[in-house]
């Protein structure tokens, strides 16, 4: 089974995307965009630009905002085991965190009647599957927020 997911890529996935185009060309992308502008690159790295361009506008915006917004699309396939991981439960916390702001863990339990302890547990599956991330607010709070905006299943 596939299954298409859009999702927010985390500040750490633009860093390491922004570091490999870095690599595969052997240069910034103030260079890149140099040369790219200037013509002297071929039209074929088109894509690459405007994809480069748009990480570093975004991580850009992140640094000075604190709010990132890239979104990415992709189509993996998906295993018995790890489409066993997409519980009703577990996509009952993602909608809800998709639609609802919460305060931290304790809060997100209390608002779906949850245990809290579950609920961390859940989160944490998510967060592996790269469904969610863990931002930590001054003090003890942990306040989880959903990456993920669609997944569709594709059965073939």
């Amino acid at each position: 089974m596939l299954v298409r997911i859009v999702r927010n890529l985390t500040p750490e996935e633009v860093e390491e995307r922004i570091r490999r185009f870095e690599l595969e060309f052997g240069m910034t992308f103030e260079k890149f965009e140099e040369l790219f502008l200037k013509q002297r690159l071929d039209a074929k790295f088109a894509d690459a630009f405007f994809e480069w361009a748009e990480l570093i506008d975004s991580y850009r915006g992140y640094l000075e905002e604190g709010t990132l917004d890239y979104v990415m699309e992709e189509v993996k396939e998906l295993k018995p085991e790890n489409a066993a991981m997409l519980t009703p439960k577990r996509i009952e916390l993602l909608r809800y965190l998709a639609n609802s702001r919460v305060e931290s863990i304790n809060d997100l339990a209390k608002k779906l009647r949850r245990n809290v302890k579950n609920v961390y547990q859940d989160l944490q599956t998510l967060k592996k599957i790269g469904f969610v991330k863990l931002n930590k607010r001054k003090g003890k709070a942990v306040i989880p927020e959903t990456l993920v905006r669609e997944i569709a299943f594709i059965i073939r």
